[in-house]
């Protein structure tokens, strides 16, 4: 404890010093411990994305016959793939679909979707620039999506909250209205409501249609996946084994590749583990700079109280003790700088948290990590200076002016 009091007295007197000295391991701590919040909390949010779009949701995507299989990488997140079309040719059908819902019985429900090329627009207007993409009316349940107005039906055309508001910006209600999908005019029949979430976010500037009518408006026959749900989560291993069954009969060349929601999910989490450990080794690199500062204050501290430690060794203080004082001057140097830094981390992780629309703050490994990062700096480079002071002979240090 008298250790500790005269560093912090030592500290104390030389406030500004400190403080500047302390710069480095703020920025360091402030750094790191904010991006590995800021990781963690992304890392969450996903997770219950993915647990909202449910882990019982399987993906049956176009894949080349020699990299089929179940395991391999999926470019699609659940049944939301409404980005451009992937490179590989589908073969996939409304037919595959139908026999995985008569031959799975495992599987609860089965919806086929399709990106079609198609243009959706209010009459009279131009282009709105929203995907058009057909599928079935259990694609909405499968995906927890709901209705904010009316409902689906095979004739019309179902509009996520974004599509709505892009074709009919002046009303809330557009049921009944009349959209182009191509050349031909449908009626809207339901809205879905705006919720938070990857498949409602997805959906969100869609225009829906039913597949048979979609694929025959665009003059095609394939489509682009086919989203899968499965009876319970007990059941999802044997509704892939079913699933699969069901397509290699159909498909003998394998150019298909089914992919559940939890290995997207392992993949996902194991991608952001890793862009955070990166970024949080790059960040470290100011702690680094910042211990180099402190050794260098410390070094100076010691040459000014060469005085201080002879008179302290002639009253009988031991090596250890000089040792002990100045290693803890310097930790408790490093530990106030990382207070401030993690300070300062939580009031930014949870700014940019709630800008970023998720919860953000310090988290208990967080707060370890910028504790042993503050001691270990404060004693690595605190050890040269310490042991310079405790190696003084006390004549040497009396004879200094």
């Amino acid at each position: 404890m008298n250790a500790i009091s005269i560093a912090f007295d030592s500290i104390w007197s030389h406030r500004l010093r400190s403080a500047l000295t302390a710069l480095g391991i703020v920025i360091g701590v402030f750094a790191v411990v904010t991006l590995t919040s800021l990781g963690t909390a992304v890392s969450h949010y996903v997770s219950g994305q993915f647990a909202g779009l449910g882990a019982t949701v399987l993906t049956i995507s176009p894949s080349t016959p020699a990299a089929s299989g179940h395991h391999d990488a999926h470019h699609h997140f659940g049944g939301g793939g409404f980005g451009p079309a992937g490179a590989v040719p589908s073969t996939l059908t409304v037919a595959d679909a139908n026999a995985i819902r008569a031959q799975a019985s495992a599987v609860l429900s089965v919806a086929p979707l399709a990106q079609l090329p198609l243009v959706a627009s209010v009459p009279g207007q131009g282009s709105s620039g929203l995907s058009v993409v057909g599928t079935t009316g259990a694609y909405f349940s499968l995906e927890g999506l709901s209705f904010a107005h009316g409902r689906y039906e095979s004739a019309g055309v179902v509009l996520g909250s974004g599509a709505a508001k892009a074709l009919f910006p002046h009303q809330k209600n557009p049921v009944g209205r009349t959209v182009s999908v191509g050349s031909t005019r449908l009626t809207v029949d339901g809205v879905l409501v705006a919720n938070k979430g990857i498949a409602a976010a997805q959906s969100s500037h869609v225009v829906f249609l039913d597949v048979t009518r979609g694929l025959k408006l665009a003059g095609l026959n394939k489509v682009s996946e086919i989203v899968v749900r499965a009876t319970s989560n007990s059941t999802v291993n044997r509704a892939d084994r079913q699933v699969t069954s069901v397509m290699n009969h159909r498909h003998p060349n394998r150019d298909f590749q089914v992919t559940k929601n939890s290995q997207l999910l392992s993949t996902v989490t194991s991608t952001l583990s890793t862009i955070t450990t990166f970024l949080s080794g790059l960040a470290a690199i100011s702690l680094l700079v910042g211990g180099i500062g402190i050794m260098n204050i410390m070094l100076v501290t010691v040459a000014e109280r060469f005085r201080e430690i002879g008179i302290r060794k002639a009253m009988g203080a031991r090596d250890g003790d000089i040792l002990v004082q100045f290693l803890a001057e310097s930790i408790l140097l490093s530990l106030l700088g990382g207070a401030v830094g993690m300070g300062l981390a939580a009031i930014a992780s949870g700014i940019i948290g709630h800008l970023a629309g998720f919860a953000a703050g310090l988290t208990l490994n967080a707060i370890v990590l910028a504790l042993a990062f503050s001691i270990v700096v404060g004693a690595v480079f605190g050890v040269l200076p310490a042991l310079r002071a405790a190696r003084l002979m006390p004549t040497d240090a009396l004879r200094t002016e």
